[in-house]
């Protein structure tokens, strides 16, 4: 087993990819939070997440994507820019990817879950 990030400052880089969700985030400003190198960050940031960086962002801007699909009738394409995605091509394949099923689909299968639950 690697060596784990302290759950302080996991938070703290966590918080600072949310914070940061629309952007692009460099990997150098991520390992500074922690006093790490960037590859000791890597490795470490992975076996205390199960994720990279990089796809923990990816996580994080679906889960975003998913609150903005349900709240309201905010177009697809507003809703990729919203969440750091530069296409709407690119955000569907990544939502599709994580979630299992088209950003369109999803939300209307889940708007339709919400209505008959009312």
């Amino acid at each position: 087993m690697g060596t784990l990030i302290a759950p302080r400052q996991l938070r703290r880089v966590q918080e600072y990819l949310i914070e940061h969700l629309a952007e692009t985030v460099r990997l150098k400003d991520l390992a500074a939070l922690t006093a790490l190198s960037q590859s000791q960050f890597g490795r470490a940031f992975k076996t205390s997440t199960g994720f990279s960086p990089h796809r923990w962002q990816l996580n994080a801007r679906v889960a975003k994507a998913q609150e903005l699909l349900l709240a309201g009738k905010m177009p697809l394409a507003e809703i990729a820019l919203a969440t750091g995605f530069v296409e709407q091509s690119h955000f569907n394949r990544v939502f599709k990817n994580v979630v299992g099923t088209p950003p369109g689909s999803w939300r209307r299968e889940h708007r339709s879950r919400r209505a008959s639950r009312a």
